[in-house]
């Protein structure tokens, strides 16, 4: 799919993304260091000097105003799980000063106790759910020679992932001996507490069940229907328990508001809650919890939230990663042990329940549906992949065009997809691209009018996934040139569009007849009509 299926995704405030940020060395910021510094104890220039220049950078500064913010401890360029209690102390300072400001957009993430019985949902206290657009560093420390306290506070740019050049205030002076003290006690930062620097881990699911049914009870406060009948829609058996026990909890977490009632069958609720699980890095993983319009069978705009979590005790095989440089030399692939294991459970095509929308930068919040095979699209629809793994694999994604060109899809050289792990759990709800972050877009359909395909391929040995994948490479990918069809498929071969559609089917049967509990593969049909 030369220019066939082209990604347009842009993911604003990912979480996806590594949150170890480094600072270019080409690219230092100067900051500005307040004049008369080692005169004013920290509390006055936090009264004097940092706080009124918060206020005017937030309230005032385009760049800032409207957007959410979160205040955090750093160390060097990165965000810190922990946080000591003069960083705590100043941050409260900061806190206290600007909720007193109108307009300012803080992010607010206060711990919640408990849900109780029979409460309303217009009684539980809302924090903020929305993305944070930038992170404020506080980064508290004492200078290496003269032992003096230095703290700057800095802004980050997660859309970016860089500072922001020109803001940043800093502080220098001795130390009396209770700041001293509090600088070494520390405690965990439960503001973080989901998001990356700190996610769940797998022996809190009851936590991370009520920390997703409060996030939800909030979004679904501020929806039309005065009595909610949900259903929680659960993971796959093969899902890992962890999961399936967290999806059960959200159901009785929600089930303590008068507002809901909460039912087993599907065909009595009028909202739908679904979980999607997406491998993040090795054994990090976030989960996306959304709630659908059960008779509509369309995604609630907004009512979606998600969470970090770390499977600690996740073994996983390692697998080279297909884009770094290997060897031009292309080995064959070698037969591995065999395992009996099905593998593709699941694969559709989703697309926004309106094509209108392909075109803006929300597709899916409108809601989706799912395609049915051989139906139309015209050029400018769009589209994304989902499926379940029924034993972990890894996973490839290809389209291919009415002419017979090949384009990798998945696993992908685009700079937001290169983190997305290409092996997928079992139960596991994987997406390309993933519809439940609010900021992606889909895969557009461009070019030559015809039957389009999707191809999906799973692997379950690495070395055998790693030599597809090399294979694989040299094709054109979302964005990277290359060639359109696989060479070792194309010498002494006609061009013709059947007989490249032909050809390639041959070599994933070759594959799957030679590696028969290893590989698996799947085709999805569709056709692709020029412009209305």
């Amino acid at each position: 799919m030369t220019d066939k299926i082209r990604s347009t995704l842009l993911l604003f405030a990912v979480f996806f993304t590594f949150l170890a940020f480094s600072a270019c060395a080409g690219n230092q910021v100067k900051r500005g260091v307040d004049p008369g510094i080692d005169e004013l104890s920290i509390d006055k220039w936090l009264e004097d000097t940092l706080i009124p220049y918060l206020l005017q950078q937030f309230g005032q500064h385009p760049r800032f105003k409207g957007q959410p913010i979160l205040l955090v401890r750093m160390h060097g360029d990165n965000v810190q799980p922990r946080i000591d209690e003069l960083t705590d102390h100043i941050r409260e300072k900061i806190v206290d000063a600007l909720v007193r400001e109108p307009g300012l957009d803080l992010y607010w993430r206060p711990a919640t106790p408990p849900h109780k019985h029979h409460q309303s949902l217009v009684d539980i206290s809302c924090g903020d759910y929305r993305k944070i657009q930038y992170y404020i560093g506080i980064d508290c420390r004492l200078t290496n020679v003269e032992q003096n306290l230095y703290v700057k506070v800095r802004a980050l740019n997660l859309a970016e992932h860089k500072w922001v050049a020109g803001f940043g205030r800093s502080w220098k002076g001795r130390p009396t001996p209770e700041q001293l003290a509090a600088l070494g006690r520390e405690h965990t930062d439960e503001y973080l507490r989901g998001l990356r620097p700190l996610p769940f881990s797998n022996r809190q699911p009851d936590l991370l069940a009520f920390y997703l049914a409060h996030n939800l009870s909030c979004l679904l406060r501020q929806g039309e229907a005065d009595d909610l009948v949900v259903n929680v829609e659960g993971t796959s058996a093969n899902a890992p328990d962890f999961f399936q026990t967290t999806l059960k909890l959200v159901g009785k977490y929600l089930a303590r508001f008068r507002e809901v009632e909460v039912t087993d069958d599907p065909n009595q609720a009028n909202v739908t809650v679904i979980a999607a699980i997406h491998s993040i890095h090795k054994n990090m993983y976030q989960i996306w919890v959304s709630a659908r319009d059960r008779r509509g069978k369309k995604y609630l705009p907004g009512a979606e939230t998600e969470a970090y979590v770390l499977i600690e005790s996740h073994k996983q095989p390692m697998m080279a990663d297909i884009h770094k440089e290997r060897s031009h030399e292309s080995a064959p692939i070698e037969r591995q042990e065999e395992r009996p294991l099905a593998l593709i459970s699941s694969f559709d095509l989703i697309t926004p329940a309106s094509q209108e929308v392909c075109a803006t930068d929300t597709p899916w919040r409108a809601g989706s549906r799912r395609l049915n095979p051989h139906e139309h699209l015209a050029t400018g629809g769009c589209l994304a992949v989902e499926m379940r793994l029924a034993s972990p694999a890894y996973i490839f994604l290809v389209g291919q065009d009415a002419t017979g060109d090949l384009t990798r899809l998945f696993p992908s050289n685009c700079p937001d997809f290169q983190t997305i792990d290409a092996l997928i759990q079992s139960g596991i709800l994987f997406q390309f691209p993933p519809l439940f972050d609010p900021g992606a877009r889909a895969l557009k359909l461009e070019g030559t009018p015809g039957m389009e395909r999707v191809y999906a391929i799973a692997m379950t040995a690495p070395d055998l996934a790693n030599r597809f994948g090399y294979q694989l490479d040299e094709l054109q990918g979302l964005c990277k040139p290359g060639r359109s069809f696989p060479e070792k498929l194309s010498a002494g071969g006609s061009r013709r569009s059947h007989e490249l559609i032909k050809r390639w089917q041959q070599y994933l049967n070759h594959l799957s007849t030679q590696y028969p509990e290893k590989v698996q593969w799947r085709e999805f049909r569709f056709w692709h009509d020029r412009p209305l």
